[in-house]
C-alpha cells in the first residue's frame, strides 16, 4: 500500500480535516494514511504554530491501525534540537518529518506580507540562505526519518524564478543530499506543486540526482491541510519515481516499510 505521509489534520493549528474524513478518503483511493501534526518553536523555545501535545498522538491512538500511522513535522531549527528530539522520540510516533519552515527568523508560510518584504529585501539570496540553514540543520539534527518538501521556498517566492533551478544551484544541491544519504534518513517527495509543469521538470532533475547519489527510497506526501488535498496528484509522482528508480516507503514504529503497489 502506498502512504499518503503528510498530512495535517485539524489537530494541527491549520489544519481542516477531521481525522476520520481522511482516513475514509484515503481508504477509497487505495491509499494509506501518516499523520504529520505541526510542532514548530520560536528561536526563544514557544511554541507557536503546534499540535496540542498533551493531547496528540494519545488521543489518535484509536486510529492506528496497517493503514494509518501517526507521526509529526517537526521545523528545524537551531534553538529547538534538544525540544525536537524529546517529541521525536514519543513512543506512540511512527514517522517524523523534519522540515525547514523559517529562514532568517521568517517562517514563510506564516505571514504573507512578512515573507514578500523580506524576499523584496535580499532577492535571489534567499534561495542560498534556505540552502543554508537546510544544510546546517540536516547535518547538526537526526531525529527525524524523511527530510520534508525539499522545494518548500518555492511556494512563497514572489522572484521572477520560483523554482530553486537544479542547473543553477547543482553544488548546493549535491552537498544537501548528500548530507541527507550520510545521515541515513530519506528525502520526502511532496505533491504539492505537482500541479506546475516546471516545478515536475525541476523536481525530477533534483531527484535524479538523489538517485545517483545513492538515494533508493522517497515517502510520499500531498502536505494536505483539507480534504481536496489529500493524495494529491500521486499518480504523476508514481510516473515519475518509477521512471527514475525510485521506491516509495513508509515509517511504522520509526522502521521503514516498503510500499507494495
Amino acid at each position: 500500500m502506498i502512504f499518503d505521509s503528510h498530512i495535517h489534520s485539524d489537530a494541527s493549528p491549520d489544519g481542516q480535516i477531521q481525522p476520520e474524513e481522511a482516513i475514509s478518503i484515503l481508504h477509497e483511493k487505495g491509499l494509506g494514511c501518516t499523520f504529520t501534526e505541526h510542532i514548530e518553536y520560536s528561536a526563544e523555545l514557544e511554541p507557536i504554530f503546534c499540535v496540542d501535545f498533551e493531547k496528540y498522538p494519545k488521543d489518535y491512538i484509536q486510529y492506528k491501525s496497517d493503514s494509518v500511522m501517526l507521526g509529526v513535522e517537526l521545523n528545524l531549527i537551531p534553538e529547538a534540537i534538544e525540544l525536537n528530539r524529546r517529541h521525536a522520540a514519543d513512543p506512540a510516533l511512527d514517522f517524523v518529518i523534519g522540515s525547514i519552515h523559517v529562514v532568517d527568523g521568517i517562517d514563510l508560510g506564516a505571514r504573507p506580507d512578512v515573507t514578500r518584504e523580506w524576499f523584496k529585501k535580499i532577492g535571489e539570496d534567499a534561495y542560498q540562505r534556505f540552502f543554508d540553514i537546510s544544510l546546517k540543520m540536516v547535518e547538526t539534527d537526526d531525529c527525524y526519518d524523511s527530510f520534508g518538501h525539499i522545494d518548500y521556498i518555492s511556494r512563497y517566492s514572489i522572484l521572477p524564478e520560483k523554482n530553486v533551478l537544479y542547473e543553477k544551484y547543482a553544488d548546493q544541491y549535491n552537498q544537501l543530499l548528500t548530507a541527507i544519504l550520510q545521515k541515513g534518513k530519506v528525502l520526502e517527495f511532496c505533491t504539492r506543486r505537482m500541479e506546475d509543469e516546471s516545478a515536475r521538470e525541476n523536481l525530477l532533475k533534483i531527484y535524479k540526482r538523489y538517485r545517483e547519489l545513492g538515494g533508493r527510497y522517497v515517502t510520499m506526501g500531498s502536505d494536505a491541510h483539507s480534504a481536496d488535498q489529500l493524495g494529491y496528484k500521486f499518480d504523476i509522482a508514481l510516473d515519475m519515481l518509477n521512471q527514475i528508480g525510485l521506491a516509495p516507503v513508509y515509517f511504522k514504529e520509526r522502521r521503514m516499510m516498503l510500499s507494495e503497489y
